[in-house]
């Protein structure tokens, strides 16, 4: 259970406070003719433990203030005024705060509690993804190296060589799922600095294509760039680690000899970048995940990697004031949209 934030708006639970008030007293003005005052009163303790269960305490507290308030001046005579002739109803107002503040207060204890067992749930979930991908190539790593230490003088040359070919290898994928994990902390603690300047698509793309030149191989890359797309302003190497995970991942889910397509055009003055592959595609219900830190997709049983690398894109991405989505048709291919911002001149 995720607590719902709105980004630089703490007013925003106490406004929905005043709506679920508002929305309770138009019930209460629709069947006060057939229900007696103190039966109404439930709907307005409904709110407040909605409200509790949704956004907290204090919005709870205010949802029950302001319904005592709002259910005395529109729902109990005399209409439209605090005054009170029944002293019945005064009993009730205060029988009905106690009872809102203590929902408020317990339902609220209820929630951080739930949120914090949710919070604890994902935290080992996340420890122990992290755990598995680094103990997987560090025991590769160490099994290489003890047949290399323990048989040295039994080993021919080949087999010599193919035991550090697979230490190398393994190295380097426990180097990229370490500067993964540190990408996604500079991404995710506010330190991220961008400093912009202009780049030219063709020599970015092609910057990135030689990165990847071994994953590549004879796979045929199409590259269709518009011949006016102007220069976009990006940090290069943080952006560059962007692109990088975004065509690694279109060529890990991609079948080998496949065609990998990246374009790019100008439209509605942002830049708009695209990485297509016809490799498995991504199920409807993985898309809105798939940018999530460390998931991975249902099929994904058979390709190495954390989970990490689209997350990191979205967040550098979105730092440069840009966006990332994905298309997909299951079984026929996924491609990649990220949109950039372009300067005015």
């Amino acid at each position: 259970m995720q607590e719902t934030k709105m980004p630089g708006n703490k007013i925003y639970p106490y406004l929905i406070s005043v709506g679920f008030v508002f929305v309770m007293t138009l019930l209460g003005e629709l069947v006060k003719k057939k229900l007696e005052p103190t039966n109404i009163v439930m709907f307005y303790l409904l709110a407040v433990v909605i409200v509790a269960i949704r956004w907290g305490q204090w919005p709870a507290i205010m949802t029950a203030v302001l319904s005592v308030l709002a259910f005395d001046f529109f729902l109990v005579p005399p209409y439209l005024t605090l005054n009170v002739h029944d002293f019945e109803y005064l009993f009730t107002f205060g029988a009905f705060l106690a009872v809102g503040l203590i929902v408020s207060t317990l339902t609220s204890k209820v929630r951080a509690q739930i949120i914090q067992r949710q919070t604890e749930k994902l935290h080992s979930a996340l420890l122990n993804s992290i755990s598995h991908d680094l103990k997987t190539p560090l025991v590769s790593i160490t099994g290489a190296l003890s047949a290399l230490l323990d048989n040295a003088s039994k080993l021919n040359e080949q087999q010599k060589n193919e035991l550090l070919e697979t230490a190398k290898g393994e190295s380097e994928r426990l180097d990229r799922i370490v500067n993964n994990i540190l990408d996604m902390a500079r991404t995710e603690s506010g330190v991220l600095r961008i400093a912009k300047k202009p780049c030219d698509l063709r020599d970015f793309i092609g910057t990135c294509l030689e990165q990847l030149k071994d994953k590549i191989g004879s796979r045929n890359i199409k590259i269709n760039i518009s011949k006016d797309m102007p220069e976009v302003n990006v940090d290069f190497p943080f952006m560059l680690k962007a692109f990088l995970n975004v065509i690694d991942n279109a060529l890990k889910y991609s079948l080998d000899g496949s065609a990998i397509e990246i374009g790019a055009s100008c439209i509605n003055g942002k830049a708009r970048i695209f990485v297509r592959d016809y490799g498995y595609g991504i199920l409807k219900e993985d898309l809105g995940r798939i940018f999530n830190k460390f998931y991975r997709v249902q099929h994904a049983e058979n390709v190495l990697g954390t989970g990490l690398g689209l997350s990191i894109s979205k967040n550098i991405i979105e730092a440069h004031g840009g966006h990332i989505s994905a298309e997909s048709i299951f079984g026929k291919g996924a491609t990649f949209i990220i949109e950039l911002p372009l300067e005015r001149k």
